[in-house]
């Protein structure tokens, strides 16, 4: 089932409580030069670079980049900087991987309404 991460390279986690554990534990698998979309990946990186984990992210070339639905919302320096159309390597994703899985599971939603008054 997770052979496809082998060939794809594409990883989806969302759990906002823990950003920092997720990202060691991605570079532990995927190592050197990797990406992640994050849709506060501008200001994140300063926290990811002034954390434990700052000379590992270094060493490894992780990049963080802004999600091509957020980046948008961002002004125009930000978005030449970290939307992934403009960085080099990340092919054609648009780092939205989240919207694409959350929007394919939209109709589970309605098999699994409750229907009560609250």
């Amino acid at each position: 089932m997770f052979s496809v991460f082998d060939e794809s390279g594409i990883f989806v986690a969302a759990c906002p409580k823990y950003p920092l554990a997720i990202l060691d534990h991605l570079m532990t698998v995927y190592g050197e030069n990797g990406s992640c979309a994050y849709d506060i990946g501008c200001v994140f990186s300063k926290t990811l670079n002034t954390s434990s984990l700052g000379p590992r992210v270094c060493a490894l070339g992780l990049r963080m980049m802004v999600g091509a639905f957020h980046g948008h919302a961002h002004n125009r320096k930000c978005q030449l900087d970290w939307h992934p159309m403009y960085i080099s390597g990340t092919g054609h994703t648009e780092g939205e991987g989240c919207k694409h899985i959350f929007s394919s599971s939209n109709e589970l939603a309605r098999s699994n309404f409750l229907y009560n008054h609250y």
